[in-house]
């Protein structure tokens, strides 16, 4: 009955278009107020706990670095590196967006900021180029997707602090082949693109303007190796390597890049703030939500019931990329995070899934529903930077999303494509 009425009232307030956090918080109220023995106080005493864990500091140290590297000139050097690696190419301004995402999503690990710095250079320059609007939209839009997977991961960060017992750092190593597998697919469909349309490649570059670009752009992509090699080496937590990341980015874009001032930093300290509020409001309603479902056992009645009539671990997964792309479609990644991940992780343990698999099984399908509609955030940015109407970019972004569905499905039944490199830095047995 509790359960009933908790996804009613969330379902019925999602429909009149009630702010995520909000219909999740009061629903969980209208439930909490059936359970017995459980008060208001209850409540707020799990949203609090929920906030007051010293990891989640990293997430407000990644939305910082990654807000000054979005506003500092990092993506307009990193295209313009990606330009001396694979502009020779066929399709090459999609390449460009490939590599130049691939980076920048090592940087910010953000889609909708990639989908904004990026596709506000590159799609005007597409479609200046001779590419359909469609297309260069499409491929911005996919190539966000990056984003979330390739650490630094928010993803990854909310999903370890809700299971509990995962390392941040496995997560992290264990996202950058998975990453880079999806680059390179659309660089794949880049590649058959302009083979078949659009065949011009970029003038070339001399000797000097290219080692200036690269540097340009190494110097922002530098911050993939702060993160990840003081993590790895045991030289930061990754909060500590958060707020490391904040101090190379300040020196970078303040006192190298020299784009932004010391008068800019209060507006994006406030930028920041109101990014934080929705991510930490999200977590603490959330948090109540899944609480209650565990409180009521369904985890447990799901894994001793139907699953049961599940025959093996493969249909399984099979069955759980397809719930997760649904998911995707409705709820955004953090939410859909902090609501699943306590129901999931029975069931995975039932099969014999390793944490570190489910989790990046989970933030993939839910990276992938950055860019579905109804409620995919990236999507929503992209029509507007793209000046395109959503039933016109749907047709050229289904093959872009099949090509990555085959990457998803290559992680989910092939791990060990990616589970040799968090295996070999020792941090997964």
């Amino acid at each position: 009955m509790t359960l009933s009425i908790l996804g009613l009232v969330f379902v019925g307030l999602m429909t009149v278009g009630v702010p995520i956090s909000f219909a999740v918080g009061v629903a969980s109220v209208v439930a909490t107020l059936l359970l017995p023995g459980v008060d208001n106080a209850t409540i707020v005493q799990r949203m609090l706990t929920a906030l007051n864990t010293f990891p989640l500091l990293a997430v407000i140290f990644f939305v910082f670095a990654g807000t000054l590297m979005a506003r500092g000139g990092v993506a307009t050097r990193l295209v313009k590196m990606a330009e001396v690696l694979v502009g020779w190419l066929p399709g090459s301004l999609a390449q460009i967006v490939c590599v130049a995402s691939m980076f920048f999503g090592g940087v910010t690990g953000s889609a909708v900021a990639e989908v904004s710095s990026i596709g506000s250079m590159m799609i005007p320059a597409m479609v200046k180029d001779g590419y359909s609007r469609r297309f260069a939209t499409a491929i911005v839009l996919t190539a966000a997707t990056m984003g979330p997977i390739i650490p630094p991961s928010i993803g990854m960060i909310i999903f370890a602090h809700v299971a509990g017992s995962v390392s941040i750092a496995a997560l992290f190593v264990a996202g950058i082949i998975p990453g880079v597998m999806i680059g390179v697919s659309l660089m794949a469909a880049s590649f058959i693109h302009g083979k078949l349309y659009h065949q011009k490649t970029l003038p070339q570059l001399s000797r000097p303007e290219k080692v200036k670009r690269v540097l340009d752009g190494v110097a922002g992509a530098f911050t993939m190796v702060i993160i990840l090699g003081g993590i790895i080496t045991g030289v930061f937590t990754a909060t500590e390597a958060g707020a490391a990341a904040c101090v190379y980015a300040m020196f970078l874009t303040i006192f190298v890049y020299k784009e932004i001032r010391w008068r800019d930093l209060p507006e994006i300290i406030w930028e920041c703030c109101q990014t934080n509020a929705v991510v930490m409001l999200l977590i603490a309603t959330c948090s109540v939500f899944s609480w209650i479902l565990t409180y009521e056992n369904l985890p447990r009645m799901l894994a001793d019931n139907f699953f049961n009539l599940i025959p093996s671990k493969w249909a399984f997964l099979l069955i759980l990329n397809l719930f997760l792309l649904v998911v995707g479609m409705f709820i955004d990644m953090t939410p859909a995070l902090i609501m699943l991940v306590p129901m999931l992780i029975p069931l995975a343990q039932k099969f014999g899934i390793d944490l570190v698999h489910l989790g990046l099984i989970m933030v993939i399908n839910l990276s992938y529903g950055l860019t579905t509609p109804p409620v995919g955030t990236a999507l929503f940015v992209a029509v507007k930077v793209g000046k395109i109407s959503m039933d016109k970019l749907l047709p050229p972004l289904l093959p872009l999303l099949a090509c990555m569905t085959v990457v998803l499905l290559f992680v989910t039944y092939v791990p060990d494509i990616y589970w040799w490199l968090p295996r070999s830095f020792g941090l997964v047995k």
